[in-house]
């Protein structure tokens, strides 16, 4: 099992708070949208999070790196893979408002990901 650290920054106070007001979120790999409050969950050039409202310009999307699987800073490759598994992928994680608050609040998320399961709290 690997566990991911995303630790308190303003990236993801910004992104718990605009989560928070938003009221429409894209479901990833699909051409519908939902009123669940979500997060992407990515693995690519590295592992992070980032907004699920869909925004169309990449350069507004709101992205938050794992603790140690930030590809500008650390050399992640090798543990990206062997973290998550070699596909690229984007998964909606429901987030309820009060882990939201917690969020904007100052407090991290931490996920636990095995090739069965996908947990967070935050």
């Amino acid at each position: 099992m690997t566990i991911l650290r995303f630790k308190s920054s303003d990236e993801l106070k910004k992104l718990a708070s605009e989560t928070l007001c938003r009221k429409k979120f894209q479901v990833p790999y699909q051409k519908k949208t939902t009123s669940k409050k979500l997060f992407w969950f990515v693995k690519d050039s590295g592992i992070y999070l980032m907004n699920g409202w869909g925004n169309q310009n990449a350069k507004e999307n709101i992205v938050v790196y794992a603790k140690g699987y930030n590809p500008e800073s650390d050399d992640c490759w090798d543990r990206c893979r062997d973290a998550v598994g070699g596909d690229d992928f984007g998964e909606g994680l429901t987030m309820s408002k009060d882990q939201l608050t917690r969020l904007v609040n100052g407090g991290d998320m931490i996920m636990r990901v095995n090739e069965n399961t996908l947990e967070w709290e935050a």
